[in-house]
């Protein structure tokens, strides 16, 4: 849309110099507003914007980085309880058909024969291609995961279902099954591999994930192929299975150094959306469940030494941990987790819970979209919850978290045997601020199993119970959920209200192919667990 529009106004300024004297068309030059921009710039602008948005305080802290009890509230426990903003499920719709059209635009100039060559001066015309599909196949799966049935747009397909990102022609997209959309995006991310010259770059520069690594492109693409399929093998196995084959056959992550991660940079202006959300407040901190999930309180694990890389000890302050200025206490006594949806969190002082590490929150800090770790899980999973693949996928995970190699071997040497529950377990562990993926995870699977859920009751550690007032003492609590119905975690978020009115028609038939409607009881195709 944006670049339609600046094509336009050329044009009209274009017609209204046509016929002015000759010598003023330089003259009306401005050498510093370049009329194609480099697809480098917009690639590197995308994104980031999409991380941006995507991890930031409301849309991930506020949601599945909280529903999957990585992180809780420390001020109140609305969202904890599920009563989620509007204005988070708007931003996550809305955004991302922002950012597409980016991803779009890179397309379009790599394929119009008018500014494919000055494209091309970016990197390979198709990789440029290739890599902004993968993008935008990684955002559409999100974003069904989330809402169910949306506009969907797709490279090159005539399917009259998909009609986002045609705004000359569709100003009201119809929204696309989520079963065609997950049956695409294989298909797109099966191209898009196959589309990789990987002895070409992919962008000369502003490539902030594998700076135009098109190898590790592949990789990628194949990879994500593994975690789409696996979220739709319960339900499609035959389709699923043959992906996954195709993938591994083609080449997927080996290991950390094919990680796919958005960097960012150590100045406040640019860097990654957690530090910004902690300049000036202190709203989140590491959830108990997670914590006595690292510490071996519960599970089937022992002590999990990336507790001392996750989190900080209680003694720490946020402004020791946001300089990196402490040191790291490997006793799990000095580590103690944040109550979740506890409706008394303003009782608690902030030395009595733990916050996340300095190793989480620091400016650069690198959002991981994709890692090893998941894909040696997925393919233990895949090999009915192999024990070989069970290991790589914990070691993998140590590994990135800078766990020292003695302390790995002793972890492992204790390990429990591979099962459904030990391997899922320790998948939740290793996704650990990838929370979107968590979130489908538990959802497909019903694991991790040692989330808090609507109804438990939960007795607060001596520490928490003595630094409340003697007169107003809560020793235990009872987690209410603040939507009539909910037992579970929310199984999808609403549609935007903003769409009654943008897209009313088309959202209203969306809605009432739902179990429940618009709702959040309203399970997604692929949740049949």
């Amino acid at each position: 849309m944006k670049n339609k529009f600046i094509i336009l106004l050329m044009l009209i300024i274009s017609a209204g110099f046509s016929s002015c004297d000759e010598g003023l068309e330089e003259v009306n030059i401005n050498p510093n507003d370049p009329e194609v921009v480099p697809t480098a710039n917009i690639f590197a602008s995308a994104t980031k914007s999409y991380v941006d948005f995507s991890r930031n305080d409301f849309n991930s802290g506020r949601l599945a980085q909280n529903w999957v009890e990585y992180w809780g509230q420390t001020a109140y426990a609305d969202e904890d309880r599920y009563l989620y903003r509007e204005t988070s499920a708007e931003s996550i719709y809305q955004n991302t058909y922002l950012v597409a059209t980016d991803f779009k635009a890179i397309i379009d100039f790599n394929t119009d024969e008018a500014t494919r060559d000055d494209a091309a001066a970016s990197g390979d015309n198709d990789n440029q291609i290739a890599a902004s599909r993968i993008m935008l196949s990684y955002m559409f799966y999100e974003l069904t995961n989330f809402f169910g049935d949306v506009p969907y747009y797709s490279y090159g397909s005539e399917d009259e279902d998909f009609q986002a990102l045609s705004v000359d022609q569709d100003l009201n997209p119809v929204f696309a099954p989520q079963e065609k959309i997950y049956a695409d995006i294989l298909k797109e991310l099966r191209e898009s591999a196959d589309m990789i010259n990987v002895n070409a770059s992919v962008f000369t520069s502003g490539d902030n994930i594998f700076n135009g690594d098109a190898a590790k492109w592949k990789k990628f693409a194949n990879s994500l192929i593994l975690r789409v399929a696996n979220n739709l093998s319960d339900v499609d196995a035959t389709t699923a299975n043959s992906a996954i084959s195709a993938a591994i056959q083609s080449g997927i992550m080996t290991s950390n150094a094919d990680n796919a991660v958005q960097s960012y940079e150590t100045t406040d202006l640019n860097a990654s959306p957690w530090w910004r959300a902690f300049i000036g407040r202190t709203d989140f901190a590491v959830t108990a469940p997670f914590i006595n999930l690292l510490k071996g309180e519960t599970g089937s694990f022992g002590l999990d030494p990336r507790l001392f890389e996750m989190a900080a000890p209680i003694s720490v302050g946020i402004q020791d941990i946001k300089d990196d200025n402490y040191t790291v206490s490997t006793d799990p006594d000095d580590y103690e987790g944040a109550p979740y949806a506890f409706r008394n969190m303003n009782a608690l002082p902030f030395s009595v819970y733990s916050f996340m590490s300095s190793k989480v929150l620091k400016p650069d800090y690198g959002e991981v979209l994709m890692e090893y770790s998941e894909v040696a899980f997925i393919l233990s999973e895949q090999n009915g919850f192999d024990q070989a693949n069970y290991e790589e996928g914990v070691r993998a995970s140590m590994e990135k978290w800078g766990v020292a190699e003695a302390d790995i071997i002793s972890y492992l040497s204790t390990l429990p045997a591979a099962s459904e529950e030990n391997v899922l377990n320790q998948k939740y562990i290793a996704l650990y601020m990838q929370p979107n993926t968590a979130y489908a995870m538990y959802r497909k699977t019903g694991y991790p199993n040692i989330l808090l859920l609507p109804g438990d009751t939960v007795n607060l550690p001596d520490n928490q119970v003595e630094a409340q007032s003697e007169d107003n003492r809560i020793e235990s609590y009872t987690f209410e959920s603040g939507v009539n119905g909910v037992t579970d975690l929310p199984f999808r978020l609403r549609y935007p209200q903003i769409l009654q009115t943008l897209n009313g028609a088309n959202r209203s038939d969306a809605a009432s192919d739902l179990e429940n409607g618009d709702t959040i009881l309203s399970k997604l195709f692929w949740d049949v667990n």
